[in-house]
């Protein structure tokens, strides 16, 4: 079980916890919520960073600090089945490695990424979190636009983001590495007491799962206006008659 901690001290409850038992205990549990290809993996880090976050989980990862510190990814699965399976901590491997990672860790904010209520809540009770107290749709953290945008990269070309850098996946997923990209981030404060945080670049990775396949194009098929018209025969003049 992850290791019940006053949020605001990130230490375990004593008489603090004992004479005010109203003050939230345990981590505080946001999640990112939107359908798949919308962009969440995109903008989870800068979720993240807007709400003071310090671990993630996507897609069958904990990650902390840009560094994966328990589970295994789901864009490594060759079905879209055990895609999902591995993505709620469904295998008891990665689920029993997951819940010690996280019992071992000090945090205060924890954001869970899925594509349904149902899912991140399910992902949350394997887990052993407290209930969600938040949960962001995709639509608060991206414009329209980016999600139009997200929506159609996936459809053509099939590529997913995991939230960090490259060095990671090369080192663990090679066979499912596409490219390296960097996101600024602009700067925000980071907590009551504490001072502005610089705008700073945060490194992405894009992988091909080999589940997501870019969308073919359809081959073009001859309408009406695109089939040649033979030529009209020329008329034939009327023969003449005899005695005319």
């Amino acid at each position: 079980m992850v290791l019940v901690a006053d949020s605001r001290r990130g230490r375990s409850p004593g008489l603090l916890a004992r004479f005010l038992p109203w003050l939230p205990r345990g981590p505080q549990v946001y999640a990112l919520v939107g359908r798949s290809g919308t962009g969440k993996s995109f903008k989870a880090r800068a979720v993240a960073q807007r709400h003071g976050i310090e671990v993630i989980i996507d897609d069958g990862l904990v990650i902390r600090n840009g560094t994966i510190i328990a589970g295994r990814s789901a864009k490594r699965e060759k079905g879209i089945i055990s895609a999902v399976r591995t993505a709620v901590f469904a295998n008891p491997d990665q689920l029993a490695e997951a819940r010690r990672v996280l019992s071992a860790e000090r945090f205060r904010r924890i954001l869970v990424i899925g594509t349904s209520l149902k899912m991140v809540n399910r992902i949350a009770a394997s887990l052993e979190l407290p209930a969600i107290a938040r949960v962001i749709p995709i639509e608060q953290a991206a414009s329209r636009e980016e999600i139009a945008r997200a929506l159609r990269v996936r459809a053509e070309q099939g590529k997913h983001i995991i939230p960090v850098p490259s060095v990671e996946i090369k080192r663990s997923y090679p066979h499912i590495f596409f490219e390296s990209m960097k996101e600024l981030l602009s700067g925000t404060r980071r907590g009551f007491g504490r001072g502005p945080r610089d705008a700073h670049l945060v490194e992405k990775t894009v992988v091909r799962p080999p589940y997501s396949r870019p969308r073919k194009a359809k081959p073009a098929v001859a309408g009406p206006l695109d089939v040649p018209t033979p030529p009209e025969p020329e008329a034939k003049a009327p023969a003449a008659r005899p005695g005319t």
